[in-house]
Formats: C-alpha cells, sequence, structure tokens
C-alpha cells in the first residue's frame, strides 16, 4: 500500500522533524542511475532505506521516502557520493 500526501512551505517541516528524533545518519548515493539520500540507522555500514528527490528549477518538488520498503535495499544498485 501507497500513501502520498503534499506538504508546502512551512508543513515540510512536520515531514523533516520526525527524523530529529531518531539516530540516523545519511549519504548521497547515486541509486541505480540517480541521485539519491540513503539513510543509515546508527552505526550499520547498510542503507535502511533511500529517499529520492525529484527537482525542477532548483527546488524540490517531489520526495519519494522509502522508509516503509527497506526491501529495496537489498536489490539496489548504489555508490556513494564523493565528498
Amino acid at each position: 500500500m501507497v500513501s502520498k500526501s503534499q506538504r508546502r512551505g512551512k508543513q515540510v517541516g512536520f515531514y523533516f522533524a520526525r527524523y530529529e528524533k531518531e539516530q540516523l545518519r545519511a549519504r548521497m548515493v547515486h541509486l541505480e542511475g540517480r541521485l539519491a539520500i540513503a539513510v543509515y540507522a546508527a552505526d550499520t555500514p547498510k542503507p535502511a532505506y533511500f529517499i529520492l528527490l525529484e527537482s525542477q528549477d532548483g527546488r524540490v518538488q517531489l520526495i519519494r521516502d522509502y522508509r516503509y520498503v527497506p526491501y529495496i535495499v537489498d536489490e539496489a544498485e548504489y555508490e556513494l557520493v564523493d565528498g
């Protein structure tokens, strides 16, 4: 089941606030030809899940958060972005 919500302006902050309470770290990766964010739990070497961002004119237009689809990591091909 897929859930979809639409947020603008200050409401976007509520989306990111849920991550503040958890011990997560994020790294930029190339995920099958696209830039994405790999999210790691605690000190694990393998990402727990991915977040894809789509932008237009320098602004984020869409966030695809695969937090509740962790099995995607098992078969995904990704590479850390240097920097």
